[in-house]
């Protein structure tokens, strides 16, 4: 059975062996290629995914937020992040020095 199909490969012409061998050739290099473009897609999809994971949490604490009622404490926490303002007891100490 292998003599028929090495009879079968030395009756090829040239030209069709060469043919064969380009049609070869081009899948392995296009095999090549999307691997490349599937890995490249793998990690951008990696990325876009750490993205959805981080805006998700933002937005649970968003909503936790609105979901805050609105009491003394409340405005107390807006206050001194939005505004910078303190309590009349507290003494804020602010550090510019470069560690």
């Amino acid at each position: 059975m292998k003599q028929g199909t090495k009879q079968g490969i030395k009756k090829l012409s040239f030209p069709a062996k060469v043919a064969i061998a380009v049609v070869v050739l081009f899948c392995i290099v296009e095999i090549i290629s999307f691997r490349i473009e599937y890995s490249d897609q793998k990690a951008q999809q990696a990325d876009i995914q750490e993205k959805i994971d981080y805006y998700s949490e933002r937005v649970d604490e968003l909503e936790n937020r609105l979901d805050a009622p609105f009491d003394d404490e409340y405005i107390i926490s807006v206050a001194k992040e939005k505004l910078n303002y303190c309590l009349p007891e507290e003494i804020i100490f602010y550090n510019d020095l470069e560690q």
